[in-house]
């Protein structure tokens, strides 16, 4: 039965509600180098977003190791949710996925999050244009079927970047959503090293190319659209370079940063106490910790060392299941490229690349 679900208020979760245990029901290969892993949908409670993503949390020889993966299906549509993971080259995660998962199998997630979510409306008609690189596609696949399961006087475009013909992850299905939704759904795909019967765009997207996909798709309503952009930082920086040329408002453009390596310490470039400890007070699941953070580690660190059990993934300051508020107190963020504008200056931090400044930091996670 196809679950609809209203979206819930964000609220103060309790630990158990944070985390799920998540069976396998079907590994289906999608690439050479990618598997989407279709989970049993482990009861009423386990409710995401378009555009969400988990963080799984693996036992890799012996060490409890982190990932989010967007999940690729849509909450309107799809009675499983799931996610794609694409081998990474010395990935110590997606290599695990893909070599050993099998249906059956069970593991812990945290509870779905993340922002890149579109506001959908029944009964409007807007004009999507979507931009992926490789696994990018994960999220934007979710946001683009719920588009037309939701809003169906909507029409969308994505435009997909990849390697060859060979590395167009969910190739059929996207055919299968153009032809179930003739006049709603288009796909363009700019391809860097296809084979010599390719009649579509050839190399990376760069401005040029962004320019005239736009000006073909869009002409002079460019500014008028609403944008989803995922893939790797140099991709989405050259197509919200392009879009600001466009005079594209920035309220209407929103960016998904995927990160695929392990994660990497950030140097701090404020001024931090040096050899200080500063006392900071956590409130997690109607809880209050005073957690001491000395000056060579982060919130989160110090947290995790002192056995509080935070919400974390990637620790670089990207997937934002670390999210807190900054109730009192100054701080300093090494990396905020995970969070909107309108999320920092309601005061939102990202509690793995966050450290004190000075004395009364106070801080709530949920």
């Amino acid at each position: 039965m196809l679950r609809f679900f209203k979206k819930k208020k964000k609220s103060h979760s309790s630990k158990s509600e944070r985390y799920f245990q998540l069976k396998i029901k079907e590994v289906r290969k999608e690439t050479g180098d990618t598997n989407s892993l279709i989970f049993e949908w482990p009861d009423r409670s386990f409710v995401y977003e378009p555009g969400q993503f988990l963080t799984l949390i693996l036992p890799i020889k012996g060490r409890e190791i982190r990932r989010s993966y967007s999940l690729c299906t849509s909450p309107y549509k799809n009675d499983n949710p799931a996610i794609t993971v694409k081998r990474v080259e010395s990935g110590i995660v997606s290599n695990y996925l893909n070599d050993h998962m099998k249906p059956g199998d069970i593991f812990e997630v945290m509870e779905p999050a993340g922002h890149f979510v579109p506001e959908l409306i029944e009964g409007e008609a807007n004009k999507y244009v979507m931009f992926a690189a490789g696994s990018g596609i994960t999220p934007i696949i979710s946001i683009i079927e719920s588009i037309l399961a939701v809003e169906t006087k909507s029409h969308c475009t994505l435009v997909y970047q990849n390697r060859n013909e060979n590395t167009v992850i969910f190739k059929e299905r996207l055919e299968r959503l153009r032809t179930q939704n003739p006049g709603r759904f288009e796909q363009i795909h700019v391809l860097s090293q296809p084979n010599e019967a390719w009649n579509g765009y050839r190399g990376r997207i760069d401005q040029a190319i962004t320019s005239d996909i736009l000006m073909d798709i869009a002409g002079n309503k460019i500014d008028r659209c609403t944008y989803f952009i995922c893939g790797p930082s140099g991709f989405m920086a050259t197509v919200t370079d392009t879009l600001a040329d466009f005079e594209v408002p920035e309220k209407q453009i929103h960016k998904e940063s995927f990160y695929t390596g392990d994660p990497k310490p950030q140097p701090s470039t404020e001024e931090i106490p040096s050899e200080q400890e500063i006392s900071v007070k956590i409130h997690l699941d109607g809880e209050a910790y005073e957690v001491t953070v000395p000056s060579n580690k982060t919130i989160l660190e110090a947290a995790l060392d002192q056995d509080i059990d935070m919400p974390f993934s990637c620790q670089s300051g990207l997937c934002t299941a670390c999210r807190g508020k900054l109730l009192n107190g100054r701080i300093k963020m090494d990396e905020d490229d995970g969070l909107s504008e309108e999320e920092i200056n309601e005061g939102y931090i990202l509690n793995c690349v966050s450290k004190p400044t000075g004395p009364g930091v106070e801080i709530e996670v949920g």
